[in-house]
């Protein structure tokens, strides 16, 4: 009786402890299994992607200028600003206009330059005396106001050759200041006046009337002869105030 209850208790140890053995081999196979199949961190997932949008932004950036100078449109032609409209100082005359018989005529065949001469005429007090003789052409002509007195100049030219004229007070200081000269050839006239026909140093030709004044008139000829100069110089017409 004994020996089968302590056989019954040896049993139940060994079950016990073979069950414990047993619980212990699964929970060591179970950690192993469950240790295997853990997923082991992937090293590429350290490593940074390349971003698209980066390349394709630099492909954008980089896009040959040949194709943004094709697309571009110029700015429409800005046309040009019409000049200011003249305006007249109120109270002032406006410049006389050369007409088919004009005064100023016997000046230039140019409708302008007869304007020009009108106007002057009309300004300056004195008597305005201008020429067109036949082979020369008018270079240039001025005149001015200055509180001391007006004055004219008119330039003449055939080739090299040139009559210079200067009318008015043009010069104010003595007869002998205002006409120098080398040599008195004798004398002649300046359109209806008569002068003092005078060699210069220069070895050209002058006519002077009343030098020194406010109305003095002198005529000078470079490169000309004496006839062809004292004709010219009787040809003179004066231009009549209107």
């Amino acid at each position: 009786m004994n020996d089968t209850r302590g056989s019954l208790v040896n049993h139940r140890r060994l079950s016990a402890a073979s069950f414990a053995a047993v619980a212990l081999a699964l929970a060591l196979v179970g950690a192993a299994c469950s240790s295997a199949l853990e997923p082991t961190p992937s090293p590429v997932a350290d490593t940074p992607t390349p971003a698209v949008t980066t390349q394709a932004s630099a492909t954008a950036t980089t896009a040959p200028q040949s194709s943004l100078i094709a697309t571009f449109t110029p700015w429409p032609t800005v046309p040009p600003t019409a000049p200011p409209t003249p305006y007249h100082t109120p109270g002032k005359t406006a410049a006389p206009s050369a007409g088919p018989t004009s005064p100023a005529q016997a000046c230039s065949s140019s409708a302008k330059n007869q304007t020009f001469f009108l106007e002057a005429a009309n300004a300056l007090k004195f008597t305005v005396y201008c020429a067109s003789p036949k082979g020369w052409s008018l270079a240039n002509a001025n005149y001015g106001q200055p509180k001391a007195g007006g004055w004219l100049t008119i330039n003449y030219k055939s080739g090299s050759a040139t009559i210079a004229v200067s009318e008015g007070a043009f010069c104010l200081t003595s007869a002998s200041a205002c006409a120098p000269k080398s040599s008195s050839i004798g004398s002649a006239s300046f359109g209806p006046l008569s002068g003092a026909l005078d060699g210069l140093a220069s070895g050209d030709l002058a006519i002077y009337v009343s030098p020194g004044t406010a109305h003095a008139y002198r005529i000078v000829g470079h490169l000309v002869s004496q006839s062809a100069f004292v004709s010219i110089a009787a040809g003179f017409k004066a231009v009549p105030k209107t």
